[in-house]
């Protein structure tokens, strides 16, 4: 989708913007204020439990940061009214003019029209389906605004962060659900039907064995790879009487407590795989396999220049051996089930951003609009 001028929607009437006292405070985080005369764009990223806003500069400096819970706020106009105050008294604080806030970008889950600006599906947002999401942020901040989908913001601030110009990126996120954000050709790609990227719901697997998925089909990335579908993996590999060994129970008492009957969860098992426990190696490392089967798939149809992992799910990351090895085997799946021009081109590596991805990437979103 192309942000031109005519789609940002300018407002119609003259600001009203003043702070209001119904609302809950942002406090103000001590980041660096951004120079003096730097033009400065609002990102607000909403999801269930949480609004994240934040002030960032054109070069994609977070400068100022703030987050309180959905639910108190319920509503659009809330949530941009909490959003738009956040950014005055921040301003105020720097001694900085409201009109150096030059647009506002939105970053929403689920499913979004592109062309309407409006959620035809969403989770834990009660209220927000069919609402003219950009029309309301314009009227309530009085400033050009834009509205992105959720994941497809995270992939834009990655892809910002890394200057790739017009190449493309899809950042994968790997949790209980399983999704990607795509930047193609330097630009958001939420797809005609605002469902781009839904690689959780790629077929991996065919037949009447193939795991069923939660959206009624088979075979699913998402059976086999979310955090639900490796546990139940995990479970149907374990023996009934499946112990770790003698050695590694006198010195590993939370291996010992997990394999006596307590919950698993992605962390346990990297925690066990990390002291050498063969099963939970063994189910990550088909876990890369699969991803790395969609990555491939994406590769194939998308041929980005870079994909990225991201997610609650990645096996501890970069930061240990066990994540590092996650990665090594979805790249080796990736150049097995692909074509050598894209196995052996695309950059498979680990997000950078965390949780701020999504604040940043809806605020560079607006800049686009300037």
């Amino acid at each position: 989708m192309t942000l031109t001028a005519p789609d940002c929607m300018q407002p119609s009437s003259p600001p009203d913007i003043s702070p209001r006292n119904d609302l809950p405070s942002a406090d103000m985080p001590a980041l660096d204020p951004p120079p003096v005369a730097t033009d400065l764009f609002l990102g607000i990223d909403v999801g269930g439990t949480n609004v994240k806003v934040g002030l960032v500069d054109g070069s994609g400096v977070l400068h100022a940061k703030a987050s309180t819970a959905t639910p108190p706020l319920k509503t659009p106009d809330r949530v941009f009214r909490y959003a738009i105050d956040f950014a005055i008294r921040t301003m105020r604080h720097w001694d900085r003019p409201i009109d150096d806030l030059m647009a506002v970008g939105l970053a929403v889950p689920g499913v979004l029209d592109t062309r309407e600006f409006q959620l035809r599906e969403v989770v834990n947002l009660p209220g927000w389906l069919g609402q003219p999401l950009r029309d309301i942020l314009v009227d309530t901040c009085q400033r050009p605004a834009m509205v992105v989908n959720d994941a497809n913001a995270a992939a834009y601030a990655e892809h910002s962060l890394r200057k790739l110009g017009d190449q493309s990126l899809a950042l994968v996120t790997l949790g209980t659900g399983i999704g990607a954000g795509v930047v193609t050709a330097g630009r958001p790609h939420g797809g005609d039907h605002g469902c781009a990227g839904e690689v959780g719901h790629i077929a991996i697997e065919f037949g009447d064995m193939a795991l069923p998925c939660t959206c009624g089909s088979r075979g699913h990335l998402e059976s086999y790879a979310g955090a639900a579908g490796v546990i139940a993996r995990l479970r149907a590999s374990m023996p009934e009487d499946y112990q770790t060994n003698s050695d590694q129970i006198d010195r590993d008492q939370i291996s010992r407590d997990l394999y006596a009957g307590q919950p698993w969860t992605p962390r346990s098992i990297a925690m066990a795989a990390a002291d050498g426990d063969a099963l939970c190696l063994q189910i990550i490392d088909q876990t890369g396999d699969y991803v790395g089967r969609a990555i491939g798939m994406l590769g194939q149809t998308l041929d980005p220049a870079v994909v990225l992992l991201g997610g609650a799910m990645t096996f501890g990351g970069d930061q240990t051996s066990t994540g590092r090895g996650f990665l090594e085997r979805i790249r080796r799946s990736v150049t097995d089930t692909t074509l050598v021009q894209v196995g052996g081109n695309i950059q498979v590596e680990f997000a950078s951003l965390g949780n701020d991805a999504g604040t940043l990437g809806a605020a560079m979103v607006a800049k686009n609009l300037t």
